[in-house]
């Protein structure tokens, strides 16, 4: 998705009026896989988070970041977990922003989740105009029943084994931090592979390459494109897509797609 439809994106959906609040949701989200946090007794994994409703200041907020040069879309959203995430585990996200980007997108989509949840309650009413006769109609979405959350079918804190023509490579699914940081350095799709690898394939202590970019580069184009799918094809987390719905007055139906920012804004 070019930046220009990113930034489309993001001022169509923050230009409609927002609906008015439901009963507030329970503001607690269970973790996929969680952050890995250093305590003083030793590492923990952190799985719970705690959120927040948007309100009219958030709102302004994200108003003015939208209308920033060179706004990428993953910021926006990263922006909006700052806000409404207030807890992970039992760190205070507004002392230590910097979490935010430890989080996977399988939990990321689960704090989006709970951050709706907690803005309008359990029922989200979304507005759509009509494709073929210009109407607008009412979409009532059930923010438990229908985003149902898929559980991963491996340890997810250790990785997915993958198999390729030379050996059994471990692999994870990347952190909003790995993503951001390859996104900056290369547009260049065989580059962002290279990066992508170099960053989520996980090695025994000790085995690790002295330069995994370089060890990236020399795997055959087949084991690249077969761990690269392995992480790609990976689909956990709560399912977010397009809706089937037909229209009250012309009756013809009108697939919608949904996204976490029209969920929060329209």
């Amino acid at each position: 998705m070019s930046e220009q439809k990113n930034a489309d994106l993001i001022n169509d959906a923050i230009s409609d009026p927002v609906p008015s609040m439901a009963e507030q949701g329970n503001n607690e989200v269970r973790l996929l896989r969680g952050v890995l946090h250093k305590h003083s007794e030793g590492e923990v994994w952190l799985d719970t988070a705690e959120v927040r409703e948007l309100t009219g200041s958030d709102e302004e907020h994200l108003a003015v970041l939208s209308k920033k040069k060179d706004l990428l879309y993953s910021e926006y959203m990263t922006e909006i977990l700052k806000l409404a995430v207030t807890k992970i585990g039992d760190v205070d996200v507004a002392a230590m922003p910097a979490i935010i980007d430890s989080l996977i997108f399988a939990d990321r989509d689960m704090l989006y989740l709970g951050i709706i949840r907690a803005t309008y309650g359990r029922e989200k009413l979304l507005n759509y105009r009509c494709s073929s006769c210009g109407v607008n109609n009412d979409l009532h979405l059930d923010l438990v029943d229908d985003f149902p959350v898929k559980k991963p079918s491996f340890d997810i804190r250790k990785g997915l084994e993958v198999e390729t023509s030379k050996s059994t490579y471990t692999v994870r699914l990347p952190a909003g931090s790995d993503v951001s940081s390859i996104q900056k350095k290369t547009d260049n799709d065989a580059e962002l592979n290279t990066l992508m690898l170099a960053k989520c394939v996980v090695w025994p202590e000790g085995e690790a390459p002295k330069d995994p970019v370089a060890w990236a580069r020399g795997l055959n184009v087949g084991d690249r494109r077969k761990l690269i799918n392995a992480i790609l094809d990976i689909e956990v987390g709560p399912k977010l897509g397009e809706v089937d719905t037909q229209c009250a007055a012309c009756g013809e139906d009108t697939p919608l797609a949904l996204d976490w920012v029209s969920l929060l804004f329209s």
